[in-house]
């Protein structure tokens, strides 16, 4: 069986180059969700996150071969280092497929149409999508995979709260 790959898996999208905030670590089996802080720095968004700017397109392995430590690390000095982002406001129409976990609920039928929260620490551990909570409520789910994987499920961002802005 092969692995899962996460990111975009439906719409034709037109990534930006942007600077990425200091030691920022994406697991290269998670989501890459982010916002930008106040200096315009991609981060990486973490559970108490409210407003997502996009998707980075980091250096992945599914293996982690290529990763030092199994992700992928920024530079710690902020913008040294640049990725590739799918902002949201610019591409409304793109899907990404990303993992749950049970305890943030499977993706089931019954969750489509509903809002989901993302589950995230800059720590290099996968960030993830939780269909059966609303507290941030910045995931729109969509639509289940095609292969009937209960563990992932296909999202957008929640137009309420996609970031346009750094103020």
């Amino acid at each position: 069986m092969s692995e899962v790959r996460y990111g975009p898996v439906i719409g034709d999208y037109r990534a930006v180059e942007l600077p990425v905030a200091a030691s920022q670590m994406f697991h290269p089996n998670g989501a890459a969700f982010v916002y930008l802080d106040s200096s315009g720095y991609v981060t990486l968004a973490i559970t108490a996150t409210t407003y997502l700017f996009g998707w980075a397109l980091v250096p992945r392995s599914l293996a982690g071969t290529d990763l030092a430590n199994g992700y992928w690390t920024s530079n710690a000095t902020a913008g040294a280092s640049k990725v590739p982002v799918i902002a949201a406001a610019m591409n409304p129409k793109v899907a990404y497929r990303v993992p749950t976990t049970a305890a943030g609920g499977l993706a089931v039928a019954a969750r489509i149409g509903e809002c989901s929260d993302l589950v995230g620490v800059n720590d290099g551990t996968i960030q993830y999508a939780t269909p059966g909570t609303n507290a941030t409520d910045v995931l729109l789910n969509v639509a289940l995979p095609e292969d009937g994987d209960t563990n992932s499920i296909i999202v957008t961002f929640n137009p309420n709260t996609i970031q346009r802005d750094t103020a």
